[in-house]
């Protein structure tokens, strides 16, 4: 959580020294502070509620760009609003005194924060990774040996090997971060799933379409995927440099290989 934290903090503190919000903010604190023996009390109050408004607002503001990526923050929404309807069937089911959904809540609700936490580290390195690649990945440079020179052909070998590994290295970085996008997709699914058969059962009850030992099945496969979920997630390394690398490299390039040949 300190990478998010460091993250939502540096948010907050541009928002907050952002040139208009200093200046109107300033502008109306000069106007009280400087006329307190006109105003009293009140100035003083007025001062520290002008204070307090510029700081929240600047908080609400920096809370709306914490996803630089639109396609995380889409991702988040999608799943909060699968959370939300949840949590409304959840109220209506409260009656039947379930046995499982004593537990099935909390695993929902702790599988969301886990999953929270995942995206914003996957959109901060999917971020970095475009600033830094962007342009870089899809055409990485290609040479081809000005002379027949065999030491110069051999650093243009070692360079197109560079290249495979470079490719290697970027796919391990960016794995993690689209398996925490697979995994939102099933968190979602798996909610949506949950929540038609906590409405079926509530409105069919025990009728032969849907009984209870069906319902309890349906519970428990639907708890069991959270769990996964949580644990895929706990599992997943987002580092910037992970350990090991699940991928198979990609070959190098045909030029290279030709020229590897030649070589021989």
């Amino acid at each position: 959580m300190d990478d998010i934290q460091r993250h939502d903090t540096k948010l907050f503190v541009k928002e907050l020294l952002s040139p208009l919000r200093v200046i109107v903010t300033g502008a109306i604190l000069l106007i009280f502070l400087s006329n307190l023996g006109h105003f009293g009390a009140f100035g003083f109050l007025a001062s520290t509620l002008t204070l307090f408004i510029s700081t929240f607002w600047a908080w609400t503001e920096s809370a709306k760009h914490r996803f630089s990526n639109k396609r995380y923050q889409s991702l988040w929404l999608g799943c909060q609003d699968r959370l939300r309807r949840f949590e409304e069937v959840l109220k209506k089911m409260r009656r039947d005194q379930i046995a499982d959904l004593n537990e099935m809540p909390s695993t929902v609700r702790a599988v969301s924060k886990s999953l929270y936490i995942a995206l914003r580290r996957a959109d901060i390195i999917a971020h970095e990774v475009q600033l830094s690649e962007k342009g870089l990945y899809n055409e990485p440079p290609t040479w081809k040996s000005p002379s027949q020179d065999a030491q110069s052909q051999e650093l243009y070998r070692l360079a197109d090997r560079n290249i495979a590994e470079y490719r290697a290295q970027f796919a391990g970085v960016m794995a993690g971060v689209q398996r925490t996008e697979a995994q939102s997709a099933v968190f979602m699914t798996t909610l949506d799933t949950l929540r038609m058969k906590m409405i079926g059962y509530r409105l069919v009850g025990r009728s032969p379409e849907l009984s209870s030992h069906d319902f309890l099945e349906a519970l428990a496969e639907a708890r069991a995927q959270l769990q996964s979920i949580d644990t895929a997630l706990d599992e997943l390394d987002l580092g910037h440099y992970p350990k090991t690398i699940s991928v198979v490299p990609p070959p190098m390039p045909e030029e290279a290989v030709r020229r590897l040949k030649i070589g021989e």
